[in-house]
């Protein structure tokens, strides 16, 4: 189907540190201090609470390609080394990691920030240092309507993924839909785009229900929903909460179809529902990692493999993606990078082909994408058409 210096700082630094290393790549291991050798590059991101699965996947792909690129030597002679700092999802938490990033590591780039609110806390850090944001793993329309220098985008936003979702639905008759989101930026964000594409064509949104990210109210959504009957419901979230919603609704004795936006792993769908999972239609805004049929795809296998890694999933996709463009960006950057060069590099791309997924930068359009799929979750977690 188509269509992100006292005692205790010290040990709090060196256990994030640690948790940080042993989800990456060894080449990955946190070190003191930029140096000439390298470019370091800052994230925070969810290394523990209800998203840090989905974070796993998006850092596990994006490490296969900067570990390709360090073992060839690097960019310039300099190797890539990743900074990478737990916010759990917490705005506040990521503000305060991003300011360490920035006045501590003295990072060169921000680099795929994981999930809308922490995105948009970094943001006016972001535009205050001059700091290049790359590629952050959200589709908010926030960080795509309104222009920023520093802010660039590397795939199509929820907007554009949620109207092909109604336009889909509508399509094939389906009149009443539901709305569940997570009750923050990223949930209203996608309700507004999903009402205004409701609106011009002929849906009726039936329900609306918000989602905590703790789970905390998961029956009073179950029910406000399940009241109105809905044929499909659109799962406005990520991670764990949009699983916990499907088991709690179907598990409630109710049916319906289920649409999910690109940030859901069907690996995670597959492990938490087993085949309640078959029939959930997911959107995707990066090539399959199982397309043979596309260069970026066999890249991405053929590195996977070097790592062991034979379970693919979207997430890893879009962290290898992300992780192509960064570079593609640090090459035209000049031999001594700055973020300003940085900037200007990624401007400078006009328009790249990464390996069967395009992508067209400027001085005027940071945000690149249109691609999205709709795909549906078969037999064992895997995606069918």
């Amino acid at each position: 189907m188509r269509k992100n210096i006292d005692t205790r700082m010290v040990g709090r630094r060196a256990a994030v540190a640690m948790l940080a290393g042993a989800c990456l790549p060894a080449s990955f291991a946190q070190t003191a201090g930029p140096s000439d050798k390298e470019l370091v590059i800052g994230q925070s991101c969810q290394l523990t609470g209800p998203l840090a699965a989905l974070s796993t996947e998006v850092r596990q792909g994006a490490g296969l390609y900067f570990d390709h690129v360090n073992a060839s030597g690097g960019i310039n002679g300099r190797k890539i080394r990743l900074v990478v700092l737990d916010d759990a999802y917490d705005p506040a938490r990521a503000a305060e990691n991003t300011r360490k990033l920035i006045d501590d590591e003295k990072v060169l780039a921000l680099f795929q920030y994981a999930g809308t609110p922490p995105s948009m806390a970094a943001l006016p850090l972001v535009e205050e240092h001059g700091v290049p944001f790359i590629a952050p793993f959200t589709g908010s329309d926030a960080l795509r309507q309104k222009f920023s220098r520093y802010v660039f985008n590397v795939k199509a936003g929820y907007g554009t993924e949620l109207d092909a979702m109604v336009r889909q639905l509508a399509t094939v008759g389906i009149q009443k839909i539901a709305a569940v989101y997570l009750n923050n930026q990223f949930g209203t964000g996608g309700l507004a785009a999903v009402e205004k594409s409701v609106a011009a064509r002929n849906v009726t949104l039936v329900a609306r229900a918000p989602l905590e990210v703790d789970g905390s109210r998961m029956d009073a959504a179950v029910a406000l929903v399940a009241k109105s009957s809905p044929q499909a419901i659109i799962v406005i979230s990520a991670g764990k909460p949009s699983v916990d919603f499907v088991d709690a609704y179907t598990k409630a004795g109710h049916r319906s179809t289920f649409y999910m936006l690109s940030v859901i792993s069907n690996a995670q769908l597959a492990k938490a529902l087993g085949e309640r999972a078959r029939g959930i239609v997911v959107s995707q805004v990066v090539p399959s990692p199982w397309n043979r049929g596309v260069a970026i795809s066999r890249e991405f296998q053929t590195f996977a493999a070097a790592k062991g890694i034979a379970d693919y999933t979207f997430s890893q996709m879009d962290g290898f993606v992300s992780a192509k463009l960064l570079v593609e960006g640090l090459r035209r950057a000049g031999a001594r990078p700055t973020r300003d060069s940085l900037v200007a590099g990624l401007e400078a791309i006009k328009r790249v082909d990464l390996g069967g997924f395009i992508v067209e930068l400027s001085r005027e359009q940071h945000s690149s994408g249109t691609f999205v799929d709709l795909l549906m979750v078969g037999r064992d977690g895997r995606f069918t058409r």
